[in-house]
């Protein structure tokens, strides 16, 4: 990634928060971009794991409206300036401000409707298979487990 493409995400990353729901823990997110057959595709798959009063539970998430755009083109530039023109950008946010990302230049499988354990299904089942790292995460931010 060029230093403008790393300061756009540093700036997505900050932001992904404000349509978070109270009580948010992590933020989840799988994206794929891809410009190899033409004009610019995306996709992505993103869950939010959030504490509630009975616990963990795991929900859909939206990006803030306000991302949309700036999420967009920095997909599409990272995929334009890939050597495979595909990128998957990974992501993981955690409410005390830290996050994991993770850029791969691979083709798209979500876009293609390809749902598996190379796709989405880390996603779609990421509470389910990450619960001690999060009760951990809840423990430490002081929102119990």
């Amino acid at each position: 990634m060029t230093p403008e493409q790393e300061a756009v995400l540093a700036q997505i990353v900050a932001a992904l928060p404000q349509s978070a729901p109270p009580g948010w823990l992590r933020i989840v997110s799988r994206r794929e971009g891809t410009v190899a057959e033409g004009p610019y595709s995306g996709s992505s798959v993103d869950v939010v794991v959030v504490q509630t009063p009975d616990g963990l539970v795991q929900q859909d998430y939206r990006d803030p409206e306000d991302l949309y755009w700036t999420v967009l083109d920095l997909m599409e530039d990272l995929a334009r300036s890939s050597s495979t023109r595909s990128v998957v950008l990974s992501l993981v946010v955690d409410r005390d401000g830290t996050s994991r990302v993770d850029l791969t230049e691979e083709a798209p499988k979500v876009l293609e409707g390809v749902r598996d354990e190379t796709s989405s299904v880390p996603v779609h089942q990421y509470l389910e298979r990450n619960r001690p790292e999060v009760e951990e995460l809840a423990v430490r931010l002081g929102a119990g487990a």
